[in-house]
C-alpha cells in the first residue's frame, strides 16, 4: 500500500501492521549512499544501508551497514550486521556479524560475535570476537 485514502484517519493507519503503514519508516527501505556522494555527520535509522560513496562520522541503524567495494567509511559504527568490501576506518560494533571480503580494508576496533574474514582482506587493529552464546557456555556460567 503506497498510498492511503483520504477517509482513513491516524488511528486506522496506526492500527495496521508496520509492514503495511506506509507512514511506518523503521525497516521499510533501503537506504543508498551512491558513488558520487560524500556525508559527513550522524547517519541514524532502522533499516538497512548502502554505502557506494564516503560518509564520515557515525553510523547509528538497527539493520545491515553494506560497505560496497570503492567505498570509504570513516565512522564510529553501530549495526547489526557490517558487509565490508570497501574500506572503514573506526570503531565497529556489530551486534550479529561482520564480514570482511577478500577486496575489504578495516582499520580500527571491531566488537562482534560473529567474524568472517575472506582471503587476501586487510584487517589491522583489535578485535574482540565474543561468539554467540551456545547451550554449553550458558550451562558453565
Amino acid at each position: 500500500m503506497l498510498f492511503r485514502k483520504r477517509s482513513q484517519t491516524r488511528e486506522q493507519v496506526e492500527a495496521l501492521p508496520a509492514s503495511l503503514d506506509p507512514l511506518a519508516a523503521p525497516g521499510g527501505g533501503r537506504t543508498v549512499i551512491g558513488p558520487h556522494t560524500r556525508v559527513i555527520g550522524k547517519l541514524l535509522g532502522d533499516g538497512p544501508v548502502v554505502v557506494r560513496g564516503a560518509l564520515q562520522g557515525t553510523i547509528a541503524i538497527r539493520g545491515g551497514l553494506s560497505i560496497r567495494r570503492g567505498a570509504r567509511v570513516e565512522a564510529d559504527v553501530q549495526a547489526q550486521s557490517v558487509d565490508l568490501e570497501g574500506e572503514a576506518r573506526g570503531k565497529l560494533c556489530a551486534s550479529r556479524r561482520v564480514t570482511v571480503s577478500e577486496t575489504g580494508v578495516f582499520e580500527g576496533e571491531m566488537d562482534t560475535p560473529i567474524l568472517e574474514v575472506g582471503p587476501g582482506s586487510i584487517v589491522r587493529g583489535r578485535a574482540r570476537v565474543a561468539g554467540l552464546p551456545t547451550r554449553e557456555r550458558r550451562s558453565s556460567h
